[in-house]
């Protein structure tokens, strides 16, 4: 788990030091892009969609069909190949496709840009998550990456402020722009590192088959899952989406059995405390990918919010998480991971039980408040914890792929999670306050859960 080779002690902090920098950075731009882009919509929408809702959507479908698609395979290459040298070279990835977002003449080209971008997030997210658990100490990991969702939450915060003033007062493509010189400064800290990286275990060649095949298969789940509403669920596309990436991921599952270098470890899955951090990840997803849409519809179509003022409201959220993360980190460090895991997910669901309860047609940012502060604090305590839990015990060869496995079950759960939502919104009359009501319930729902599966991780740091 060390470099290679000696050199001198204060050159290594050094490096190490500006790496972590770096990873520090990856964070804030994943935090950045995934809470800004709903506020550059309409303005997306009037200029190169045309008004065009449906064909607009596509520039937030594809971050999440390529990003879930591209997760598992970032990860794989970080372990084969460096995690350093994916950070930089994601880095680059994220200055390109944020450039060919900014200066696209039409929908389709942006929309190729945002698939750029949330291919670079992909590598960047497994990336640099990898390199904090390589390079953080035994028994201070939880705090490390409390640190690393600290600068998410700062970047959630600052992502529909900074939206909000470009689409008033200049552009939606200086929004693009700006991400550029963020992910220069992660080259910029991350190349004295490029050589230097873990002891990379040389393997046999890669399985091209397989890995088209998990990307296609989990390109595929998403899409049903993102689509479904529209294609309506029992429609034969959705069907076929669903069977098709479904029997993809089976094919995968088989041919790692086999393969002498697999798309996907299956002895990782034999770890107790892994596996049960992935089904967290999955059922914490639920509720922290659909409360978004459920609590942005609300306030739109129910109390008649803008989407700035709504996107200012909701930035609670990400500011509680600014405040909890890093205290959270350190208690799991200092206790065990079970005690704040559970607590936090209770409180979760104590705030979001409040709002259902309380919700009318009558506008009260007072009634909204439990929901969004406890949605930070959720964040803070569950989603930081769940990686660190996760991969704390695995080989460093492995920490790429095992965060890559997390991060996929985070995707696909908050796909689910945010079709859920759309489901109870479209099954009843948009704008009547019982149906949105039923949308927050669900989440309420999803937060029991996650809160009973807690329940199950022993109190041991190290234990389950």
């Amino acid at each position: 788990m060390g470099f290679r080779g000696e050199e001198n002690y204060s050159d290594s902090e050094w490096r190490r030091s500006r790496l972590l920098s770096a990873t520090y950075i990856c964070g804030f731009v994943a935090g950045f892009d995934s809470t800004s882009t709903f506020i550059l919509f309409p303005a997306i929408r009037t200029s190169l969609g045309n008004g065009d809702t449906a064909s607009t959507t596509w520039i937030l479908t594809i971050v999440g069909i390529v990003s879930a698609a591209v997760l598992l395979q970032a990860g794989h290459l970080a372990d084969r190949f460096g995690h350093n040298r994916i950070m930089i070279t994601s880095a680059g990835m994220s200055v390109l496709g944020s450039i060919l977002s900014a200066l696209a003449p039409n929908l389709l080209i942006l929309v190729a840009g945002r698939g750029f971008q949330a291919a670079a997030l992909a590598g960047l997210g497994v990336s640099s998550i990898a390199i904090i658990v390589r390079e953080t100490r035994e028994g201070v990991l939880a705090t490390a990456l409390g640190r690393w969702a600290v600068w998410t939450a700062v970047a959630g915060v600052s992502g529909p402020i900074f939206s909000s003033i470009f689409v008033e007062y200049a552009s939606w493509r200086f929004l693009f722009l700006t991400v550029v010189p963020i992910s220069a400064l992660i080259i910029y800290l991350g190349s004295p590192s490029w050589k230097k990286d873990h002891i990379i275990i040389e393997r046999k060649r890669v399985d091209i088959t397989g890995t088209v095949s998990a990307m296609g298969g989990i390109a595929l789940v998403v899409l049903a899952l993102l689509e479904g509403n529209g294609w309506e669920w029992l429609s034969l596309k959705t069907i076929l989406s669903f069977v098709a990436g479904l029997s993809l991921i089976l094919f995968v599952i088989l041919r790692s059995k086999v393969h002498v270098s697999p798309v996907v470890p299956l002895h990782l899955f034999s770890n107790k405390r892994f596996v049960l951090m992935v089904v967290i990840g999955f059922t914490s997803s639920l509720m922290f990918f659909g409360m978004w849409l459920a609590l942005l519809s609300y306030a739109i179509d129910v109390w008649g919010f803008s989407l700035i003022k709504t996107g200012l409201l909701l930035t609670i959220m990400p500011g509680t998480m600014t405040l909890i993360a890093f205290p959270a980190g350190r208690f799991a460090d200092n206790h065990g991971f079970r005690g704040v895991m559970v607590i936090g997910s209770l409180l979760f669901t104590i705030g979001f039980t409040v709002t259902a309860s309380s919700v009318s047609s009558e506008p009260s940012i007072i009634v909204m408040l439990p929901a969004v502060v406890a949605a930070g604090i959720g964040m803070a305590t569950v989603l930081g914890n769940t990686t660190a839990a996760g991969t704390q015990n695995l080989d460093s060869n492995l920490v790429g792929t095992g965060t890559a496995i997390l991060q996929t079950s985070y995707r696909i759960g908050g796909s689910l999670g945010s079709a859920i939502v759309a489901a109870i919104l479209e099954s009843g009359t948009i704008g009547s306050p019982k149906t949105h009501e039923w949308s927050i319930w669900a989440i309420v729902f999803s937060g029991v859960i996650t809160c009973l599966l807690c329940l199950s991780i022993k109190t041991d740091v190290k234990g389950v």
